[in-house]
């Protein structure tokens, strides 16, 4: 969501407040949480929970059950989900008893569809958005970044299209069809920049005014906004919950397998490890590759590899980790 101006908050009180936070014990964290819970229940009759089978909705989605044992469970299947998340979504679902509904892209809107119209999500939301919108206008503004500038002016096919449709739109549909009223959603502020800027704008529970369209909103409760990356893990331990083998893996998320958003951060690296197979396919069968050697030439200008003249095959055999490094 953007910071729109008047009712955007000064970021360094909230981050202030933000760290008072952060500093606080799991016991005080839960507290907070399930205030937030009660607060929510009590004022919509109709609330969901959106669950990724990923570890911190994961927690969000024990809290929440501990009030509303009934309460619907919205799972996003995205077609391109890792195996080990659809077996850990199966198997908590039964084990939890769960009024699971499961959204899912129409049929023209699929994943590869997606990327083979509009590029590949690369880099992060925020500059694969700079990136498309000024390769397909050819306004290369000032404001844009000298990474954000070269790959434009290169026509690396990247963009952020695929989250928009392949999740938020299932969703909210999904969502409509229920008459949701409002969503519990299992974000912390710590794990980005942007949802800081979210926390601080905004809060923990606010109203989003055209959520379905022009005339109907929704409201968003984050419960577990203020919690960190080892509080998450701290309360698998204390009530002993399962979580997805993807973490046993190495892997840090566990959201779509071709993704490249963390490419930066070593994503396709710990894809190319746990799961070789669907790497190479990756690199080998789709656009992606291609477009990595074109990012990595456009931006190594006294690169000694002649990659361009090389196919991926013999790139990747060569030098495994030329595609998840960069």
């Amino acid at each position: 969501m953007p910071r729109i101006t008047g009712i955007r908050k000064d970021l360094r009180q909230g981050f202030r407040n933000l760290h008072r936070y952060w500093s606080l014990e799991l016991e005080d964290k839960i507290r907070y949480s399930n205030r937030l819970i009660e607060k929510v229940l009590e004022n919509h009759s109709k609330p969901v929970v959106c669950w990724s089978g990923g570890k911190d909705s994961t927690v969000l989605l024990h809290l929440i059950l501990k009030y509303a044992p009934d309460i619907p469970v919205i799972y996003n299947d995205t077609g391109v989900e890792f195996p080990e998340t659809r077996s850990f979504v199966k198997q908590i679902a039964s084990e939890w008893n769960l009024s699971l509904f499961v959204a899912k892209p129409n049929p023209g809107e699929t994943f590869w569809n997606c990327v083979k119209m509009y590029g590949w999500p690369m880099f992060g939301k925020a500059q694969a958005l700079s990136i498309e919108q000024a390769r397909r206008t050819g306004n290369i503004r000032s404001s844009l970044s000298a990474f954000e500038r070269t790959l434009a002016l290169e026509g690396v096919s990247i963009s952020s299209r695929c989250c928009e449709i392949t999740r938020e739109r299932p969703t909210k549909r999904v969502e409509s069809e229920m008459g949701a009223n409002a969503k519990f959603l299992g974000i912390m502020a710590s794990e980005s920049r942007s949802r800081m800027r979210l926390f601080v704008d905004h809060g923990d529970y606010y109203f989003v005014r055209r959520y379905f369209g022009r005339r109907r909103g929704m409201w968003k409760a984050s419960p577990i906004s203020v919690w960190q990356e080892n509080d998450i893990w701290e309360y698998h331990s204390l009530y002993n919950l399962p979580h997805c083998s993807l973490y046993d893996m190495g892997h840090q998320r566990n959201g779509c397998w071709p993704c490249a958003m963390g490419i930066k951060f070593g994503q396709l690296g710990r894809l190319r490890i746990s799961h070789p197979k669907l790497f190479r396919y990756l690199i080998l069968r789709t656009e992606l590759g291609t477009q990595i050697i074109k990012a990595k030439l456009a931006l190594d200008t006294n690169s000694n590899y002649e990659f361009s003249k090389l196919k991926r095959e013999s790139i990747l055999e060569a030098y495994p980790c030329f595609f998840d490094r960069f």
